[in-house]
């Protein structure tokens, strides 16, 4: 199975998954953030019965934001149910009592055509009724590149490919594989989620060591991001005694980190230093500080 790297992450790939994992048929999808498709429809050419309906759901646990920097695996799970009339043909002209297989779904990421797999574990043939089988599998890895992109996910065609066995757990004499390509009906809105890119959290670090009078007061701060990107920008240091603001420092990070020098301190007593990482395009802001003293 073909894994996206670095893409963006696109509703539609996810939409794309849970149309593969339809054996078969309709699909309708339901995002985690509640967004679905509603039923799709879908027209697939079965052995021994020629082209007939089929209704599915999928479901996908992707996010629907990542943070910038931020990479996810995504899983799809989707269910497919056969018509009653296949599923008595499979189970009393093929012999089927049990089956499994995969799905393989002409998916598209941002419109670029993007192949998914979901597998469907061996299930048991009903003895009236339809029959429901569910497939899931990893969807790729996807990392959030540009902040405020919102990436498509939509379903296309779609190859299921069912393997029967016996009761036994022998393959049937008829028809031991059918291949079921399905065609999306025309006229039908296929996009199945929007995943936006959002600015990374950072978390600013100060220390500001005690120092004698007539030192330079001075600290280090860092600021790391949650996604482990580095973090970039401008932090607005402040050095601050009985809440009044001494100086005020405007500096670039250097690598996520920076060495703050203030004035010579003349008078003894209790001083704080208080950072704040502005952000940028790629980061939110965070602040903290750190107490010191001058003996």
């Amino acid at each position: 199975m073909p894994v996206v790297a670095n893409t963006r992450l696109n509703s539609r790939v996810l939409g794309a998954l849970g149309a593969l994992a339809l054996a078969g048929g309709a699909l309708g999808v339901v995002a985690p953030s509640s967004a679905a498709t509603g039923t799709l429809a879908y027209t697939c050419t079965v052995p021994v019965s020629g082209a007939k309906p089929f209704t599915a759901v999928a479901d996908t646990d992707a996010p629907g934001k990542i943070a910038y920097g931020e990479t996810v695996t995504p899983t799809v799970t989707a269910s497919i149910t056969f018509p009653e009339d296949v599923t008595t043909t499979l189970r009393d002209t093929v012999g089927a009592k049990k089956v499994d297989g995969k799905a393989d779904v002409a998916a598209t990421v941002d419109g670029v055509a993007t192949p998914w797999t979901l597998a469907v574990p061996q299930t048991n043939v009903p003895p009236n009724g339809a029959l429901v089988l569910t497939g899931t599998g990893p969807a790729g890895t996807f990392t959030g590149t540009k902040v405020g992109s919102v990436y498509d996910l939509a379903v296309g065609n779609f190859t299921a490919t069912i393997n029967n066995y016996q009761a036994n757990g022998t393959p049937t004499t008829t028809l031991p594989t059918a291949v079921v390509p399905c065609v999306l009906n025309a006229g039908q809105n296929a996009a199945l989620d929007t995943i936006k890119v959002v600015k990374d959290v950072t978390t600013t670090t100060v220390k500001a060591p005690d120092i004698s009078k007539g030192e330079q007061a001075r600290a280090k701060v860092k600021v790391v991001s949650d996604h482990g990107q580095t973090a970039k920008g401008k932090i607005k240091a402040k050095l601050v005694r009985n809440g009044n603001v001494i100086v005020t420092k405007l500096v670039s990070l250097q690598e996520g980190k920076r060495k703050v020098k203030f004035v010579t301190l003349t008078k003894t007593g209790n001083y704080s230093v208080k950072v704040k990482y502005v952000g940028n395009q790629n980061f939110k802001g965070s602040s903290s500080t750190d107490a010191f003293t001058v003996g």
